[in-house]
């Protein structure tokens, strides 16, 4: 079943094709610092990325992914198990004070890229997702500097060299590490969803506080792959803020 981020498609009718984005565990949600609770016990993640064997751009209407093969594993912090990197895509918005999926009381940011994790003792997609520990994703906020990133610098010559539709493979392979910041001990947990259809409420979502800069023009790229897409409704492609509900929300430093 189709969804995009228009009218007619949207974040607002996708409860009635995919039943479990009427939970009570959605995402994204607003990280409110003033409820939430500061864990000691909560070590900084681990990314270990020198297993990357492949990575293969995929051009969506409304989005895009990079997935990726080889080992490239999620570790620590919030987690119990090690999570293999399956893809990664970013959201973005029509203006530059909003785009993001998650926001920090109440603030967004123009862009956040989302580090979709399955756990290791799932081995799929289709058998983690069915399970409440079967993902992670690592969220990382992007803002708006001066400097290019040097991992999106090369995607986004991919993406304006790639059809609507199209897959390629990358090479030589992105340096993922850039797209991380230098501080991965501080961080927001909770349990969450998929921000997309199906919406399955299987994520733990560890959204980093440091963001990292992007250039206006790399965004401006993000934007212009909506420009042949009628439905997509300007160029937002993020869903709006879920209710936190009775969930906790943890964080790993002092806010």
């Amino acid at each position: 079943m189709s969804y995009d981020y228009g009218e007619k498609y949207g974040p607002h009718t996708w409860v009635l094709r995919f039943p479990n984005a009427g939970g009570t565990k959605q995402s994204p949600i607003n990280l409110n610092t003033m409820t939430m609770r500061m864990d000691d016990s909560l070590s900084p993640i681990n990314i270990d990325l020198t297993g990357l064997q492949k990575q293969i751009l995929h051009v969506k209407d409304h989005n895009f992914s990079v997935e990726v093969k080889g080992n490239a594993v999620l570790s620590g912090g919030p987690l119990t198990s090690e999570y293999k990197l399956a893809q990664f895509h970013l959201h973005w918005g029509s203006g530059n004070n909003w785009g993001s999926e998650h926001m920090i009381n109440g603030v967004s940011c123009p862009s956040e890229l989302h580090c979709v994790f399955i756990n290791t003792k799932y081995g799929t997609m289709e058998t983690a997702v069915t399970y409440s520990d079967g993902l992670s994703v690592v969220g990382i906020f992007f803002q708006l500097g001066k400097s290019s990133n040097n991992a999106l610098k090369r995607l986004c010559a991919q993406l304006k060299s790639t059809k609507k539709g199209e897959s390629k493979e990358i090479q030589p392979m992105l340096d993922l590490a850039t797209l991380f910041p230098n501080d991965l001990s501080r961080y927001y947990t909770y349990s969450g969803s998929l921000t997309t259809p199906p919406c399955n409420e299987c994520v733990t979502w560890i959204v980093l506080d440091e963001p990292v800069v992007m250039s206006v023009d790399q965004l401006e790229t993000l934007r212009e792959m909506h420009a042949n897409c009628v439905s997509c409704g300007n160029t937002d492609n993020f869903r709006p803020i879920c209710p936190v509900g009775s969930r906790s929300v943890r964080c790993s430093f002092r806010v």
